[in-house]
């Protein structure tokens, strides 16, 4: 008997995940136990068997550059012929991005199918203590158990400590650079948030520390063996000087990355530490890092064609981020002029961000995002320190037209800020089949 048509689909399976409580979303949330509940999560897998322990793994966070990361592990396990899981949030455009293996995204009847296994167990009076980003994180443990995949890598979502995805035993963790974002939630300082990032080191497990700003990498090497973990340390046990990667004694290079920006090397390099510090580096080296050459990251200083003109778009909302953002555009176009349309949250350096797009930018559109955490237009005009060259356009559709038009047909119109501003932009941009 076909019992197909009781099966819930992908807009039902949404809609239940929608129905929990989700912090991605939700404004003044405390971080502690009582909000994120580790051990009631660990205990909700156990009645499916651990299957966070089934898979092999690698467990990422830091303030930047941890999808980067992610991107050039999993592309330098899949050169090693790797089945190769990710896990990685929030999602840009569609809820299944961020359960993949290899480049493809679980699929919408697979999505709705873990959605309907987990049901039983999460709703009714269950359905208080759980969250969307649980269930998803519980959804991608099963989904990589079930496939058979050779390797998993974890994005954490924000912090570590209270993190869902906190509850695996990696071969290896990494914490890449740490910087103020999040300190309504996570503290004041960069040490408040460093702890929290340290949170993910498990005892006897490496830990890959990124380049930190001064002092901070002592102070998580500290914490890392305070937890029990083997710290190796951007700077001290591997570098990268320019295009090349210096491995302990070994050198490698020139790389040539696809994704611009003198940060990726950074981002590049941890990832092969990683790899080599959870012994997952089998063969030629070189033929791995042909792999990272090649990465490309949605959002991470990504060239699209929009009306017949160059877009670049970026994720960067940290003043550290859209400062490399700048750098790599004046190394890689210098005789290009750009004009800008920016959206940041509430809660970030405005001032500090606005003023790079200021000093570099022709002119800036401010504009607004589908986030509730969105800074207004009102917001950002009151962090600028130059109303001459910004402009104000609250709907992001209208805000490109206005870059059309204040913009040369050799300039380069540059859209950044909000992981949910590139959400908005990629349904927008579906309506226009030029991009490159």
């Amino acid at each position: 008997m076909d019992n197909s048509e009781d099966n819930m689909d992908f807009q039902e399976a949404t809609a239940y995940l929608n129905s929990f409580i989700n912090y991605e979303i939700k404004k003044n949330v405390q971080y502690d136990e009582s909000h994120y509940n580790l051990e009631s999560f660990r205990a909700l897998a156990e009645l499916f068997g651990r299957p966070q322990d089934a898979v092999p793994s690698f467990h990422v966070t830091g303030t930047k550059g941890k999808g980067s990361v992610v991107e050039f592990l999993k592309n330098m396990l899949m050169a090693q012929g790797f089945r190769v899981g990710t896990f990685t949030s929030p999602h840009l455009h569609n809820v299944r991005e961020r359960i993949r293996i290899g480049d493809k995204w679980i699929s919408e009847e697979e999505f709705a199918a873990l959605v309907e296994k987990i049901k039983p167990v999460t709703s009714g009076r269950e359905k208080r203590y759980r969250t969307f980003f649980e269930l998803i994180t519980l959804m991608s443990f099963l989904y990589f158990k079930e496939k058979k995949v050779d390797w998993a890598v974890y994005e954490v979502g924000m912090g570590g400590r209270l993190d869902s995805t906190n509850i695996i035993l990696p071969r290896c963790a990494v914490i890449n650079t740490v910087t103020l974002d999040h300190t309504e939630t996570l503290g004041p300082t960069l040490q408040h948030i460093a702890r929290e990032k340290a949170g993910i080191v498990k005892s006897g497990i490496p830990v890959v520390i990124g380049p930190q700003q001064e002092g901070l990498s002592d102070y998580l090497e500290q914490l890392a063996r305070d937890a029990g973990g083997a710290p190796v340390l951007y700077g001290r046990d591997f570098t990268a000087e320019g295009p090349f990667l210096i491995m302990g004694r070994e050198r490698f290079g020139p790389v040539k990355l696809a994704m611009a920006g003198e940060h990726q090397i950074r981002n590049c390099a941890c990832a092969f530490q990683a790899l080599i510090s959870a012994g997952a580096a089998s063969g030629e080296k070189r033929e791995l890092l042909r792999a990272a050459e090649e990465t490309l990251l949605g959002g991470r200083i990504e060239e699209r064609m929009f009306r017949g003109r160059l877009m670049i778009c970026d994720v960067g909302h940290t003043v550290e981020s859209v400062r490399a953002l700048y750098e790599a555009l004046e190394k890689k176009y210098p005789d290009r002029k750009l004009v800008s349309v920016a959206s940041y949250s509430h809660g970030k350096n405005l001032e500090g961000m606005l003023a790079l797009d200021g000093a570099h930018c022709r002119k800036v559109i401010l504009t607004e995002n589908s986030s509730f955490r969105s800074a207004t237009v009102s917001d950002l005009r009151e962090a600028t320190r130059d109303d001459e060259g910004f402009l104000e356009e609250k709907e992001l559709d209208k805000a490109l037209e206005k870059a059309l038009e204040e913009s040369e047909p050799s300039d380069i119109i540059l859209v950044h800020g909000s992981f949910y501003l590139m959400g908005d932009l990629y349904e927008i941009m579906e309506k226009y089949q030029d991009q490159r």
